[in-house]
């Protein structure tokens, strides 16, 4: 047997199909040789049958692809924290490159909530420094990320016509953006931040109901 939480999506979508088909010929094809000349009341209630079964595989699929409970979200994304600090090195380098990063998705504040009940006093405290931590992170990383786009600048000197250049939007002079490393490397200190938040927020943390 396997979790279904483990299988991808895809497999997931094959499942359902598979399983719809599997309650209609089931259920139809059974009663093939009766259909015809039940009354119509019957007719009526095998397909209702049908309809139920199929209904029934469909929402097994969709549980199956269900998100992963609260606790177990707020522990893996420390996990995700905790990775991407241990790569520090290329995220900064990415970032002051210009190269894509993706950041790990931020946890839902209801996640943080669906837990609160059942967890120690300190842990939405935590859950908030998480997320201050976070959205710094996010908001760095926009502004390292400006600072490579490109955009034009127009400049008109006398007696000569003006003149369109294409330059990065951190070397516009005063743009009054920092270098695209600096914002990295802040950026860094803050996933620090929000990783030393959560790891607080999970020993505080209790299962919820």
């Amino acid at each position: 047997h396997y979790s279904a939480a483990l299988l991808p999506r895809s497999s997931i979508e094959a499942m359902r199909l598979s399983l719809t088909l599997f309650a209609l010929q089931l259920l139809l094809g059974s009663s093939a040789l009766r259909l015809s000349s039940a009354p119509s009341s019957r007719r009526t209630a095998l397909l209702s049958q049908a309809a139920a079964a199929a209904a029934a595989s469909t929402a097994f699929a969709h549980a199956a692809w269900a998100e992963p409970p609260p606790a177990e979200a707020v522990r893996g994304h420390l996990s995700e924290l905790k990775a991407l600090l241990a790569d520090k090195e290329n995220f900064v380098t990415a970032l002051s490159d210009g190269a894509p990063y993706k950041l790990p998705a931020q946890i839902p504040f209801t996640t943080f909530q669906k837990l609160e009940k059942t967890s120690d006093p300190e842990f939405m405290e935590a859950a908030i420094d998480y997320a201050e931590a976070y959205r710094g992170v996010k908001d760095l990383v926009k502004l390292a990320r400006l600072t490579k786009q490109t955009v034009a600048v127009s400049t008109k000197e006398p007696g000569k016509p003006r003149k369109e250049t294409q330059v990065s939007y951190g070397d516009v002079p005063d743009s009054g953006l920092a270098t695209a490393k600096e914002y990295a490397e802040r950026a860094a200190d803050e996933i620090l931040g929000a990783s030393v938040a959560l790891d607080a927020a999970v020993k505080y943390m209790g299962t919820a109901k």
